[in-house]
């Protein structure tokens, strides 16, 4: 389980991170955004005015009323943030809980973030919300903040992630009972939707090109992709450049022809995480069968999710329904996948998406399936 809690700074994350971690029967590992922050007590850490501005670093800004300081971050701190998330991910997989403090100033925190998150079984994400002046009051009776910072991110913090499980004031509310709160919500609340809806939104398609060639290999040789793409063999890096190299080209060759065939890996925020490929049902000959009584404009998809930590979070039926929408529609009136029988995972998905079956064969055991524009 992840607690994953956001809030401008002195909102009263981390004594409620601690509190949780007093009252919860479970045992909780803690990370807040203040460990990080805290290398600003070393001054190797901190840029001053003649070194370079790579790590931490303060800059005034005067407007026409007074002037503020602004917290900068250089790109090793960036960096440093990305090595530390990818810690977390070994942690999650590892299956230990985690409470996280955090501060999302930019969109890319939480897409980074995103991918370890998927590892987890549940995810609950916390808005922590203060009023910005008992945010203030509280940022100057502190010893280990500049006053001004709150001020300068507050209106930042939000933008990422859209949606919460749960949003928790705590301008009036005491710690205890705010912590009581956010576990009273999970007791009640066995399946959060709000990061499961995220990564669902997070879906994009980029052209597959020569360097997903190696993640190509190791999905195709995934156990669950192996199965139904792979004809249950060991794929060498050799086999995929003869099967995909000319799909890098938008073109694959069936009985020495150059057809057309529009390739795609999948994206979910950052990370790779599938396959997709779209063309013309007709002039892909099928094994064992043959397309009859279908509309004439009729493209074909096949599809796989090729990160297991992604599968049974609805990104699957996402992806495909995004697909069609987004290319497929482009260029044909109807969309047709066919899938053995035995490969429920997958027609249960296609359904979900829109498809309804429309043929079965014996030999080979398929099941077709169309969707309608």
């Amino acid at each position: 389980m992840i607690i994953f809690l956001n809030g401008t700074s002195s909102s009263g994350k981390s004594v409620i991170a601690r509190e949780i971690m007093h009252q919860s029967e479970r045992p909780f590992l803690y990370y807040s955004i203040d460990h990080l922050v805290n290398f600003w007590i070393d001054e190797k850490f901190v840029a001053f005015e003649d070194e370079p501005k790579a790590w931490f670093f303060q800059q005034h800004l005067t407007n026409i009323i007074d002037t503020q300081p602004s917290h900068i971050e250089g790109p090793d701190v960036d960096q440093l943030r990305w090595d530390m998330i990818e810690a977390f991910t070994v942690l999650i997989k590892k299956g230990y809980d985690l409470i996280i403090d955090e501060v999302l100033l930019k969109k890319e925190i939480f897409q980074h973030y995103a991918h370890a998150l998927c590892h987890a079984q549940k995810v609950y994400l916390i808005k922590i919300i203060c009023d910005l002046i008992e945010s203030e009051r509280r940022e100057k009776l502190r010893e280990d903040r500049y006053v001004g910072l709150t001020r300068s991110i507050y209106e930042k913090v939000y933008l990422e992630p859209p949606s919460y499980d749960l949003e928790v004031d705590t301008t009036s509310n005491p710690v205890t009972q705010s912590a009581v709160q956010i576990l009273s919500f999970i007791r009640k609340n066995n399946s959060p939707l709000a990061f499961l809806n995220y990564v669902r939104g997070a879906i994009s398609f980029k052209p597959l090109a020569r360097e997903h060639f190696k993640l190509m290999h190791t999905w195709i040789n995934t156990p669950h992709v192996n199965k139904w793409w792979g004809d249950k063999k060991e794929w060498t890096m050799e086999d995929i450049e003869e099967k995909y190299a000319t799909r890098v080209e938008h073109y694959a060759l069936v009985n020495n022809n150059k057809m057309p065939m529009f390739s795609f890996i999948i994206y979910c925020a950052l990370t790779p995480i599938g396959y997709i490929q779209c063309y013309n049902a007709y002039e892909y000959p099928r094994e064992g069968y043959v397309l009859e009584n279908l509309p004439a404009s009729l493209g074909a998809i096949d599809v796989f999710i090729g990160e297991a930590a992604y599968l049974h979070k609805g990104i699957g039926t996402r992806s495909v329904a995004q697909f069609v929408h987004d290319i497929v529609w482009q260029y044909f009136n109807h969309c047709y996948v066919d899938v053995d029988v035995n490969n429920k995972i997958a027609i249960l998905t296609y359904q979900k998406a829109g498809f309804k079956q429309v043929k079965e064969y014996i030999k080979p055991a398929v099941i077709g399936m169309l969707m309608k524009k």
